[in-house]
């Protein structure tokens, strides 16, 4: 298959399984969501890694019922960075969003630091670098907040080279503008570039074991600072 193919295969894939599916990941249960402290209270004295806003699409929404308000589903690695004492103070996310739909969505949050696990989507639906990198500064412009972590997006089993190719010019780019890269998905993908086993439900989303390795590695570079 050539690179345009495969773009095209997995722009088929996310169609279905991004666009058209919002309740997100299978569940284990009636209720995808556990009962959480308030991830919003900075007064928690368990909670000792500052705080953080959020932007995304649905790796970061997943099975939330309201991502916004820090009613967080544990399909979502946020809910392990809440669990790691890191106050969630805010964002946005939302199934099937490109960069430009997180652009134009995003709004100033009051936090220590952004965090920004976006391009999945870009990538699907083979939409330049260039226009992704500018759609980025456009996230961190509206949100308002100077320490930015960028987090590498996970794997793509129907295209493994387009997030390898991608998460490359992301830490580049995030370099070059003095943000924080962290490959959080390096422990979800094997050496050809496809879900490890378990880390995945669907090839594209991670399990709720996937989004707990996310959340972690992005955990650990927020308490390190």
């Amino acid at each position: 298959m050539t690179r345009r193919g495969g773009v095209l295969a997995v722009a088929a894939t996310a169609w279905v399984l991004l666009g058209c599916a919002p309740s997100g990941p299978p569940s284990s249960g009636s209720d995808a969501t556990p009962d959480r402290p308030p991830a919003s209270d900075p007064d928690d004295p368990d909670r000792t890694g500052g705080s953080f806003a959020a932007v995304g699409d649905s790796i970061t929404d997943a099975d939330s019922r309201n991502f916004a308000a820090g009613e967080i589903g544990p399909a979502s690695w946020a809910a392990y960075v809440v669990d790691a004492g890191v106050v969630f103070a805010g964002g946005w996310a939302e199934w099937g969003a490109t960069t430009s739909r997180m652009a134009d969505a995003a709004a100033a949050v009051d936090a220590d630091t952004l965090v920004v696990l976006a391009g999945t989507n870009d990538v699907a639906f083979g939409i330049p670098f260039a226009e992704t990198s500018a759609n980025l500064e456009r996230i961190v412009d509206a949100v308002g907040i100077d320490d930015v972590v960028v987090s590498s997006i996970p794997p793509m089993d129907a295209y493994p080279q387009g997030p390898v190719e991608f998460n490359e010019q992301l830490e580049e780019f995030s370099d070059e503008r003095g943000w924080r890269f962290v490959d959080a998905a390096a422990d979800l993908r094997t050496s050809d570039g496809t879900f490890r086993s378990g880390m995945s439900f669907d090839g594209l989303h991670p399990s709720e074991d996937g989004a707990r390795m996310l959340g972690e590695a992005i955990a650990d570079e927020l308490v390190a600072g």
